[in-house]
């Protein structure tokens, strides 16, 4: 048996931590997914993600029994990823299934025969614990989450509330497609179904956040982003206003939005299916739960089940600041050097312009000082494009599309005091005027720093930065003013010139 992990730790948060590997197995009604994520801390990234979409589900609502073919794809998909888990020596592996074997007659047979013939015990989670299970993934991704989590998969629907980084209330309802109907898709006669059974569950505080979760409204947000030309394609924490949320599902079940979803390339006829639903069901939930804003979800059960195994002590570690550090390891010129360089820039707090409130703005700060120097290897005409690429794109927690720009644009002029990024498009739409200009002028105040001390912690320890309101001073306490070179110097004098002061000697 795998080992366990995700002991205690101590609180001190240390600079690095041991790596581990976790994995997932998901038997849903529509999809059984095996997916490894690589530990560094309190952040997890996937490394590995396979997925069958055998439609355990597809016949429960004509037979109330597993689809025949959907269960001999899901046995052979679960037998392979057993081999994949014991060939890649695992931590742990965590299995969860859903709706389909939770209410299929003939589910405890499928179980029995899992359990006899390749080794998973198999528990299907509750509806409540399945919904609590989607609102810690949400969390895992954001832990400033607050609001309600709606889970769709392919037999129900789960609804949670969501407050100071817990869940509370979780309620499932047999609102998934497979559930709702097989072929003749009606959405006036759905509509009608779906309110009765909302009704019958508890009422809900109307203007919260509605966080989204599962695959149909992933993929009906990616397809929305390429239609109204959102610049940056990451679906997690995709926010968008009621008005918007609204267009996109009355298109999805429109007759030339149903044509359009079926011809979409790229999307596979068995998820294309889905999405015509998905988009009613959103469109109720938006008359019901009268949410201020809808967002895509960061996270959903699989990363609920590893966040959930964590110990307090792993759930308050800063995630973002690990995922960093995780990205930066054997990338970095000059190893260990962004705490320090955090701290000797710290005494600028007070010249230095904001975009968000105070702690917002040093979490993201401290974020970009661990991603300095993460260019190791690449080309130096090119590295700050690949930079701003990486860090735009990379799987960071706890970060919305807008701070994600922001830290990305950071990273760039670290690097280069050019204004034109591989990504102008993204940064107008996130990023006010002010706020590029907040993040370049930190870029550049890390560029300055990197310079001045070479890249060595020791060094960067012995310089301390002042300001008052007129100039920037830079002190030695080695003594060796010659130590700074002319280019640091000038990039001394640069910073000083874009914060409109001197240079103090």
């Amino acid at each position: 048996m795998p080992k366990k992990i995700l002991e205690k730790i101590s609180n001190k948060i240390p600079e690095a931590i041991e790596e581990r590997r976790i994995a997932t197995i998901d038997i849903g009604s529509n999809s059984v997914r095996f997916v490894i994520y690589e530990l560094y801390g309190a952040a997890f990234t996937p490394i590995y993600n396979e997925k069958i979409l055998a439609g355990l589900g597809r016949d429960l609502q004509l037979t109330g029994n597993l689809h025949v073919q959907g269960a001999e794809q899901a046995f052979a998909a679960l037998k392979r990823f057993k081999i994949l888990a014991e060939a890649q020596n695992l931590d742990e592996i965590l299995i969860a299934a859903t709706a389909a074997l939770r209410d299929a007659n003939d589910a405890h047979g499928f179980i029995t025969r899992v359990r006899d013939e390749i080794g998973f015990d198999i528990t299907p989670l509750s509806g409540e614990r399945e919904a609590f299970m989607s609102a810690m993934g949400v969390i895992s991704g954001d832990v400033r989450a607050e609001g309600i989590a709606a889970d769709l998969g392919g037999a129900s629907l789960e609804l949670i509330e969501m407050k100071a980084a817990k869940a509370f209330g979780g309620i499932t309802y047999p609102l998934g497609p497979f559930s709702m109907f097989k072929d003749n898709f009606d959405p006036a006669h759905l509509r009608k179904t779906i309110i009765e059974h909302l009704s019958q569950g508890p009422e809900h505080k109307t203007g919260q956040d509605l966080f989204l979760i599962g695959g149909a409204w992933r993929n009906l947000s990616l397809i929305h982003q390429k239609r109204i030309g959102y610049p940056l394609r990451v679906a997690y924490n995709y926010r968008l206003d009621i008005p918007g949320t609204k267009a996109m599902a009355e298109w999805a079940y429109s007759p030339a939005g149903i044509e359009e979803i079926m011809q979409w390339r790229g999307l596979s006829s068995r998820r294309a299916d889905t999405l015509p639903y998905s988009g009613l069901l959103l469109n109720v939930l938006l008359d019901v739960l009268k949410p201020k804003s809808v967002l895509i979800a960061p996270g959903g059960l699989r990363e609920g089940l590893v966040y959930n195994a964590f110990s307090d002590d792993f759930k308050n570690r800063p995630a973002l600041f690990d995922a960093c550090r995780a990205l930066a390891r054997g990338r970095q010129q000059g190893a260990g050097i962004g705490r320090p360089l955090y701290e000797f820039l710290q005494p600028l707090d007070t010249v230095f312009p904001r975009s968000f409130n105070i702690d917002n703005e040093n979490r993201l700060r401290q974020a970009a000082c661990l991603l300095v120097g993460i260019g190791k290897g690449l080309h130096p005409d090119h590295k700050a494009r690949m930079v701003f690429r990486t860090v735009l794109y990379a799987p960071f927690p706890n970060l919305t599309h807008t701070e994600r720009a922001y830290l990305a644009l950071m990273l760039f002029s670290a690097y280069t005091s050019k204004k034109t990024t591989p990504n102008d498009a993204a940064l107008d739409y996130l990023l006010s005027p002010e706020m590029q200009s907040a993040a370049c002028i930190y870029g550049e105040a890390m560029r300055m720093g990197v310079s001045i001390s070479g890249r060595n912690r020791t060094i960067l320890s012995q310089c301390a930065l002042s300001a008052n309101p007129d100039a920037l001073s830079l002190h030695l306490s080695f003594g060796d003013a010659g130590l700074v070179t002319e280019r640091g110097q000038l990039r001394l004098e640069r910073l000083a010139s874009l914060l409109g002061l001197s240079v103090q000697a």
